[in-house]
């Protein structure tokens, strides 16, 4: 044989650094090599198996390595060796623990090097019950490796001394690498399906979306949300199915992410589902990039909030009209004033003239008609970021965000003029007195005080007769009869 060990001072055999694996004859070169290749192949046939992988590797040991009488894979388990696939003169010992950190596996995983033992009985760095219980005189041990770490052992044994060669090692260590692919694999399986499992049957909606914004994975519950089917979404992008009025600040947040100024971000939106409705959903995404940092997909997280956001709703809305009630439109006007740094805004009240007289000849039934034909009316007479609830009674109150004087009259005025239109078409014969303040950007108020003194200018405009009052609020605050003069 042509082994070329060296002892050391202790007796036992180390590896040499160089040695020929090719040397023999051409028919006994095939044979090895054909040895090696079934065993791959049938590794390539049992992906995703481990057990059955160990189990091809230890068989095919037998007749890849011509004296191997037996052979074994030792798992690493807290402390101990275990056996966890066995052939040959191994195949009794099944599941056997050998304690740590005593043996020649445990040097292999510790080092992770191959070890030779040219004989069990002289060797002090064996296990030796263990050998003789497997009738092992002569072992190479191949390390087992995944993600870096030594996890376990490829043993092969003979029972004579001296039975193996360079060839025989290096069979060893290609086998073992075999079980190393069949680690990786079973790991990527497993955590496949534990993605799979998660992905599919989760409670929430969750896709994986392109840096340009396509869909590439969506599961169930996505669907269901956005009430589309997942071929739909995946030939579209989400700016497709996005509201309109939430595309902007989507996007804005999308790129916050990519630019890496944030990382994740989440917000309510609205989705546009396929039979024209919308749903209300919370999303919450995230980014994942590739090893160099570019980005490589998001993480899309929805939650159907449609329930919470219709109870919220009805909650600031009044129950006739459907316009924003009393309410809201304190805690929004707070909003807008929050943020009057840079912006103007007009507050203005509106107070239907002759409504009165409406339910008194008419009954109330008519009377609510009026007023939910005015409140339509006024909507759809606004721009899209304007704000017309009602307050109370036949009052409404009109926010005109970012507005400048001249623009606010204007608007103002085409609110008297549609009621005037509704009065004309129908029997009603009403009117309505519009006042209102002026808040110059910067300007230190509260919600109370804007809207007292915009009730205040529209008593005068309907005192005296006027048709729309509108005053800076510092004016009106200190000089209210001056409406005569601003009109």
């Amino acid at each position: 044989m042509e082994w070329g060990v060296a002892r050391t001072m202790s007796g036992a055999a180390h590896v040499p650094m160089i040695f020929n694996p090719l040397s023999g004859d051409g028919d006994t070169l095939g044979r090895w090599s054909g040895e090696l290749l079934a065993v791959q192949a049938r590794v390539i046939e049992a992906v995703g198996d481990l057990r059955k992988v160990m189990d091809v590797v230890v068989k095919g040991a037998l007749r890849a390595v011509p004296n191997a009488t037996g052979a074994v894979v030792e798992v690493r388990e807290g402390n101990d060796m275990v056996y966890r696939a066995v052939s040959g003169s191994c195949s009794d010992h099944a599941g056997l623990r050998l304690p740590m950190p005593h043996g020649l596996s445990w040097t292999c995983v510790f080092t992770g090097k191959p070890q030779v033992c040219l004989d069990a009985e002289d060797d002090p760095r064996v296990n030796r019950p263990a050998c003789r219980r497997i009738g092992a005189r002569s072992i190479i041990v191949a390390p087992l490796s995944m993600q870096g770490l030594h996890i376990g052992v490829l043993k092969i044994v003979a029972d004579i001394p001296a039975a193996f060669d360079n060839r025989d090692l290096l069979t060893a260590q290609l086998l073992a690498g075999q079980i190393a692919i069949g680690l990786a694999n079973a790991a990527q399986a497993d955590a496949a399906k534990r993605f799979s499992a998660t992905f599919d049957q989760a409670a929430v909606g969750i896709a994986h979306v392109s840096p340009d914004g396509r869909f590439l994975l969506v599961n169930d519950r996505f669907c269901e949300i956005t009430g589309r089917r997942r071929e739909e979404l995946i030939r579209g992008g989400f700016q497709q199915i996005t509201h309109g009025d939430d595309l902007e600040a989507d996007l804005d947040n999308v790129n916050a992410l990519i630019r890496g100024e944030t990382s994740h971000y989440a917000m309510e939106k609205r989705y546009i589902r396929k039979d024209g409705t919308t749903v209300w959903v919370n999303l919450t995404v995230s980014l994942v990039r590739h090893a160099d940092g570019t980005p490589d997909f998001f993480v899309s997280v929805i939650e159907d909030i449609s329930s919470r956001r219709a109870a919220e709703e009805a909650a600031s809305q009044d129950s006739l009209t459907g316009l924003p009630n009393r309410r809201w439109l304190l805690d929004r006007l707070e909003t807008e004033l929050g943020r009057q740094s840079s912006r103007p805004l007009c507050v203005a009240y509106l107070d239907l003239d002759g409504f009165k007289s409406v339910n008194d000849r008419f009954g109330h039934a008519e009377g609510d008609k009026c007023l939910i034909t005015v409140a339509r009316a006024l909507r759809a007479a606004l721009r899209r970021d304007d704000i017309v609830g009602r307050i109370a009674g036949d009052e409404f109150v009109v926010v005109l965000p970012d507005t400048p004087r001249g623009i606010a009259l204007s608007l103002l005025g085409r609110l008297r003029q549609t009621v005037n239109e509704i009065s004309r078409a129908t029997q009603w014969g009403i009117s309505i007195s519009i006042g209102g303040v002026q808040i110059r950007p910067g300007a230190q108020t509260g919600v109370e005080g804007v809207l007292t003194a915009a009730d205040s200018v529209m008593y005068e405009v309907k005192r005296a007769r006027l048709e729309i009052g509108l005053l800076d609020l510092d004016a009106a605050c200190t000089d209210l009869r001056r409406i005569a003069s601003q009109d």
